[in-house]
């Protein structure tokens, strides 16, 4: 028991001799600190130092040059950072400082513009409306202002033209890319040409386009139907630049009553005698 006692008061002695760490004094104080030129002046008796800024992100290390009445601060990363609140970390064995501060870059970056849209596909069929969202970032990931002044993020509806085709939001990026599909086919023009040699009947529908004078859409099915001696055919073929044709075995003499089909929209129908 004796020992015990005497243990604990020599734990006690020793820590009652322990002096403790006084916080340094900043020197040159500052609320904002700019990158990547950063000198930080202390006051401090001690010489045993360790120091970072911890923002939201991954703490900056940074070096320490002593003088004779503290040390300075010094940051050897001559890159920019993710600006916003942080804090200067002081550390010395256990004990820890904190001191706050706002880091910014003192040099502006290059600027990286985004612009989203949906839907990325409009078809004048339905609808012509797109929603935009736009914000821009520097090459240390920070916000800037893009188009609205105090407005990190733009938005807005926009009414494209009904002209189809494949678009850039950013001219420069293939990822901003958005389309104007063709709308549905509204008149389907019939002429049927005869070839002696071959004794068939070359039949063509077209050009097919929309309300808004697109082509319609390559690959789009184009049926035809034909009537001879009381018989009813029919042939398909795939629309390529707003033409699609089918040829008919066809002797002189012979009559076809012909009409060409684009979904629900019907040509008239023509009489072809070869």
């Amino acid at each position: 028991m004796t020992k015990l006692v005497a243990l604990i008061l020599l734990l006690l002695l020793l820590n009652a001799c322990t002096k403790p760490v006084q916080k340094p004094i900043w020197q040159n104080p500052q609320s904002i600190i700019s990158f990547p030129d950063v000198q930080l002046q202390f006051k401090s008796t001690t010489n045993n130092w360790s120091a970072s800024l911890v923002s939201f992100i991954q703490p900056i290390q940074l070096s320490i040059e002593y003088t004779s009445d503290g040390f300075i601060l010094i940051n050897d990363n001559k890159n920019g950072v993710i600006e916003g609140p942080a804090q200067i970390c002081l550390t010395s064995g256990d004990q820890y400082f904190y001191y706050r501060v706002n880091l910014i870059n003192k040099e502006g970056s290059a600027v990286t513009h985004k612009d989203y849209r949906s839907p990325k596909t409009v078809n004048p069929d339905s609808s012509l409306h797109q929603q935009r969202i736009v914000h821009a970032i520097n090459q240390y990931r920070n916000l800037v202002y893009p188009e609205k002044k105090l407005q990190y993020f733009f938005e807005e509806d926009m009414l494209l033209s009904p002209k189809a085709g494949n678009y850039r939001a950013i001219s420069s990026e293939s990822l901003s890319g958005y389309y104007v599909q063709p709308g549905s086919c509204v008149n389907v023009p019939v002429k049927a040409l005869y070839n002696t040699a071959k004794e068939m009947l070359e039949v063509t529908a077209g050009p097919l386009k929309d309300k808004f004078d697109n082509q319609v859409a390559d690959g789009t099915a184009v049926a035809f139907m034909y009537s001879h001696n009381q018989a009813t055919y029919r042939m398909e073929a795939a629309l390529l630049k707003g033409y699609a044709t089918v040829f008919i075995p066809a002797k002189r003499g012979s009559t076809f009553s012909l009409k060409a089909k684009v979904n629900e929209t019907t040509s008239a129908t023509i009489q072809l005698s070869p």
